[in-house]
């Protein structure tokens, strides 16, 4: 009879979910979901979407493919855990670092959709070693993801820091860190200024835009802090910091690995995750307090 009462009393008190919500975290787990088969597809020795088998068949493509996939999967987890009342006893750093490391992947690709749908329909893909078809659920799923996995957030950070959005800014400088990560930002955004209007294609060239202008406004966030409100400022060096580490850690995989820049590109690319994190702590410490 006790355990009765107790159930029923944990049923009434449990907090309904909406079903906004509820729809915004099972589509964004359901954009993963195509990029995930192809993952599965290719380390366990499948085709699906390949024109040449062997573009995978290397340990570094088969490592790739591992990591890039098991990011999707913790994209699945934080969408349930930005949704249900367990994501809310998760200690905060978890599920902060890999959702600000997911926005500075995804943003950038969102806020170049166009140029990417743009560059999809360019002959140069036929001499690729993946089918036209596999670009476009690739892209497609991370813009997908990007708006509804960072709208989950959005509802979440609401719900559980509701003090960011109505407090003011906590008294201080933002310290030797805030101005070593404003100076990488902007050197990081003369470096894919330059970048941009060099070689390579539509969809790079126009990455490089776009971090090269999240880079200077997240540096122009964190120098006017103490200015005006700060949740906005928040969240611009929330999104350029992120773009500096989340997409320059990857940038400097594919440096390190599999392109042909030289040492040069990669310090800069390295220089940039360095200071996107160092912008990141400079402004946390300025979060307001909960009371």
């Amino acid at each position: 009879m006790g355990a009765d009462a107790e159930s029923m009393t944990a049923a009434v008190s449990a907090p309904k979910i909406s079903s906004a919500r509820l729809i915004i975290c099972y589509a964004a787990i359901l954009g993963t979901l195509p990029y995930l088969t192809l993952k599965a597809s290719w380390v366990t020795g499948g085709g699906l979407g390949l024109r040449d088998p062997s573009f995978v068949d290397s340990d570094l493509m088969l490592f790739a493919n591992l990591l890039t996939g098991g990011m999707d999967v913790v994209a699945v987890v934080l969408a349930l855990a930005f949704t249900y009342s367990w994501g809310r006893r998760i200690p905060a750093p978890l599920l902060l670092f890999p959702i600000w490391i997911g926005t500075g992947l995804l943003a950038p690709i969102v806020l170049n959709l166009p140029v990417i749908v743009a560059d999809l329909t360019q002959p140069h893909l036929t001499g690729m070693p993946l089918e036209n078809w596999v670009w476009a659920v690739v892209y497609g799923g991370f813009g997908w993801q990007g708006v509804m996995l960072l709208t989950a957030f959005v509802l979440y950070a609401r719900d559980r820091w509701w003090f960011v959005v109505t407090g003011t800014v906590r008294p201080g400088t933002i310290g030797t860190a805030g101005r070593l990560g404003i100076a990488a930002a902007l050197g990081a955004a003369a470096a894919h200024l330059t970048w941009a209007f060099g070689s390579g294609g539509m969809s790079a060239r126009g990455q490089d835009v776009v971090v090269a202008l999240l880079s200077v406004l997240a540096a122009a966030a964190l120098a006017t802090v103490s200015r005006g409100r700060f949740w906005p400022r928040l969240v611009l060096v929330w999104t350029g910091a992120g773009a500096m580490a989340g997409s320059g850690a990857w940038g400097l995989f594919g440096e390190l690995t599999m392109s042909s820049h030289g040492l040069g590109r990669a310090l800069v690319v390295a220089v940039q995750v360095i200071g996107g994190v160092l912008m990141m702590i400079s402004v946390l410490r300025r979060l307001p307090h909960t009371a």
